[in-house]
């Protein structure tokens, strides 16, 4: 190649170069453009929904906030049947009722016998071996709310017994027995019972007389009064939870704020002022557990202190992304 040559070629070169720079200037531009209002923006994965159609569907917004709660223990409650010891407490006012008559003709032969106002001994000596055997019966009938129940439930007496027989009758008592796997709940423990939407608190009397043969565990027994012993049902597995007495970090979510969706509890967390990102509660290891006030999510996982959830219109945003989805939506 000749050195004219070179040189003419570099110069093409050159003109080349900056003639690309100019048509591409243009499209640069407008690609930092896009980036830049994709980094001003509060965009994120999930749903966008409009303010004005937020305030038509009445989306409600509010922060969760943090709790410190027990750590739980996770074990069984059942309802036992009450039919027994409503056999008992007739056995009871039975042997009570014949104790009281025998009590009486002692009485009054004792106070023949001693103003020698017709009374034999031999009459003496029956009535006296009648009022025994009444005695014996009357005692051994009080004895059977304990050795067919628990010890807890004989602390009652014959007079409790009765009481709690009527009253089980009535649908106003229940008789709990409690099983944890991880050993026996000490009297006087309180325990929580799940009784579907609502959640009861008991306080144990005291060991059952059998232990579970599925759990291999010491049962206790615990007493529902009130009108949430009609929602017990016999036989009815219910779950049980107790305090362990160390502590948990975590976040209340209000039960406004769940929908379920895919098979899992989830919620609508608030990304931006229109922007909104579905996020489920449970977690590996990190499960939500019921609480009064809503459902309470330990620390570690999706949501923290301060997070915006949706605690109105929740299911409406689950409905706007299933419709949105490609398709029409479907679970």
């Amino acid at each position: 190649m000749k050195p004219w040559q070179g040189a003419f070629l570099g110069v093409a070169g050159l003109a080349l170069g900056a003639l690309g720079m100019h048509f591409a200037a243009p499209h640069l531009v407008e690609a930092d453009d896009h980036a830049a209002a994709a980094a001003k923006s509060d965009a994120g994965p999930g749903l966008h929904v409009e303010a004005s159609v937020q305030r038509e569907a009445g989306v409600r917004i509010a922060p969760i906030v943090a709790r410190r709660v027990a750590a739980t223990a996770d074990g069984f409650a059942r309802a036992i049947d009450p039919a027994p010891l409503g056999v008992i407490a007739g056995e009871i006012a039975a042997a009570r009722a014949a104790h009281d008559g025998s009590a009486r003709e002692l009485a009054r032969l004792t106070a023949l016998v001693a103003a020698d106002a017709g009374a034999s001994r031999r009459d003496l000596d029956a009535a006296r071996a009648q009022e025994g055997q009444d005695a014996a019966r009357l005692a051994t009938a009080c004895r059977r709310p304990a050795l067919e129940f628990g010890p807890a439930l004989g602390k009652a007496g014959c007079a409790g017994a009765e009481r709690l027989a009527a009253e089980a009758a009535h649908g106003g008592l229940a008789i709990l027995r409690i099983d944890f796997p991880d050993g026996a709940v000490p009297a006087g423990a309180a325990v929580d019972v799940d009784l579907g939407a609502t959640r009861a608190t008991v306080r144990v009397l005291g060991p059952a007389t059998a232990g579970d043969t599925q759990l291999q565990s010491a049962g206790a027994l615990a007493l529902l009064e009130g009108p949430a012993a009609a929602q017990a049902g016999v036989g009815r597995v219910l779950a049980a939870h107790r305090a362990t007495g160390t502590g948990r970090e975590g976040v209340i979510v209000p039960r406004e704020a769940i929908v379920r969706a895919d098979g899992a509890l989830q919620v609508w967390r608030a990304t931006g002022p229109e922007n909104f990102e579905r996020v489920a509660l449970d977690a590996p290891g990190m499960a939500a557990i019921p609480v009064g006030d809503g459902w309470f999510v330990p620390l570690g996982g999706a949501l923290r202190p301060g997070d915006r959830l949706v605690v109105a219109g929740a299911g409406t945003l689950l409905g706007l992304e299933r419709s949105s989805a490609p398709g029409g939506g479907g679970d």
